[in-house]
């Protein structure tokens, strides 16, 4: 273990601190934005604009990469987002900032781009599970990290921008201070989405629920909590919660779900999706600040395994050969939730709903996933020989990722393996 975390601390060290900056300027912009009076429906399409720039930086930046070299596209894209990041400071005008965030995204993208396929040339056949066990800790690590940098300095001023740029900035210290290296850069290889779902309506379903639910949480979680008067300092534990307990969760929600039927443990996240907000809005209402805590908690375990649970269960049903293009497809599939669902719910979060519109429209996307896979179990039943793939927690990032998930090993012949 300790020989994999030698050969990947450097480029987990500029995620690591890449994140850290980014984590902050997701959860700052919309509550900017709200002290400003600005419209819900603008505040979503915030982040409607960096995931957009995510999918368009994921699918079309690797011929950049691969022309000027990784340290050098890391370097010029944390530098771009370093700019970026600044120009919010110097014009506070909700236009110019959706502009600025999906520019931001196809930066984030390409930087993504470049750390991923750097740990996929460290890693081997018999590491990959590590090594993204070890990603996924560096990234759910700095997104918790990164709430309480909102408690330096005002919030009103251009500080927060000014740590955003600097973050930036010192992630490119780790990689440009190692010897070069040029990981390959294989070119997305996505089943057509007509047969994704043929293959498994499950995981297509759950994919793209997936990313209208997170979207929502990390774009507009910060303005709901900002909107039932809760304290900035509060704000920023409370949406550290929310990642940490995304991230504890999925070891046991995962360990369950290998040994029994997947859509069982899909509801039952569904269910406990839609009974933490619940008493999210409860907790609000009473104003108790451990309980709201402990909602969130449960809201974030459920909600972050979404994914990876569809992935598991999508493979399940793949050929060996086609688990990276269908995981692939998936994450376009996520992609394109995540972009609309920040607009989405920010019609959720119009006064006709009052104050706990984002909570109603998670707990209505919990509640039609539940169906659809009860629907689903009812009319396609599992059959109980059916093999089930080992969970794996995979990251919404880029395309390159999927091949970091040790179930893409089976495509090599075992002459390859050996």
């Amino acid at each position: 273990m300790f020989d994999i975390l030698k050969q990947t601390k450097t480029a987990l060290l500029s995620l690591f601190i890449l994140i850290l900056g980014n984590g902050l300027l997701t959860t700052l912009l919309p509550l900017r934005l709200h002290w400003e009076n600005v419209s819900t429906l603008i505040i979503g399409g915030l982040t409607t604009a960096d995931y957009a720039g995510l999918v368009v930086g994921s699918f079309k930046i690797e011929p950049v990469i691969i022309r000027v070299g990784h340290i050098r596209a890391f370097a010029t894209f944390a530098s771009l987002l370093a700019v970026l990041s600044m120009l919010h400071g110097f014009w506070d005008n909700a236009w110019f900032w959706i502009v600025l965030r999906f520019l931001e995204g196809i930066c984030t993208a390409a930087l993504y781009v470049v750390i991923e396929s750097w740990l996929l040339a460290k890693g081997t056949l018999k590491t990959r599970g590590q090594i993204l066990s070890f990603y996924m800790v560096a990234l759910y690590g700095a997104q918790a990290a990164s709430q309480f940098l909102l408690n330096i300095g005002d919030k009103a001023s251009i500080i927060p921008f000014c740590i955003v740029c600097m973050l930036a900035t010192l992630s490119v210290v780790p990689l440009a201070m190692t010897k070069a290296v040029t990981p390959e850069i294989s070119k997305p290889s996505t089943l057509s989405l007509k047969n994704l779902y043929q293959i498994s309506p499950t995981g297509v379903m759950g994919s793209f629920v997936s990313g209208l639910i997170l979207s929502a949480i990390y774009g507009l979680m910060p303005l709901y909590l900002g909107r039932s008067n809760i304290a900035v300092t509060q704000i920023a534990v409370m949406m550290a919660v929310v990642i940490l307990g995304g991230m504890l969760l999925q070891y046991p929600i995962g360990r369950f779900s290998d040994k029994f039927d997947r859509r069982i443990v899909l509801i039952f996240v569904c269910a406990l999706a839609t009974a933490s907000s619940v008493l999210l809005i409860l907790s609000v209402t009473i104003d108790s600040y451990v309980l709201q805590l402990v909602s969130l908690l449960l809201l974030g375990g459920a909600t972050f395994t979404l994914y990876p649970l569809s992935i598991s269960h999508a493979c399940d049903h793949l050929k060996p050969e086609d688990i990276v293009g269908g995981t692939q497809g998936l994450l376009l599939i996520y992609s394109a939730g995540a972009t609309i669902g920040p607009i989405f719910a920010a019609f959720f979060m119009r006064p006709w709903l009052g104050a706990n519109g984002l909570i109603v429209y998670l707990i209505v996307l919990s509640i039609l996933l539940g169906w659809f896979l009860l629907w689903r179990r009812t009319t396609s039943p599992q059959k109980f020989d059916e093999p089930q793939q080992e969970y794996i927690t995979i990251p919404q990032t880029t395309p390159i990722v999927a091949e970091l998930d040790p179930r893409s090993d089976e495509t090599l012949s075992p002459s390859d393996k050996s």
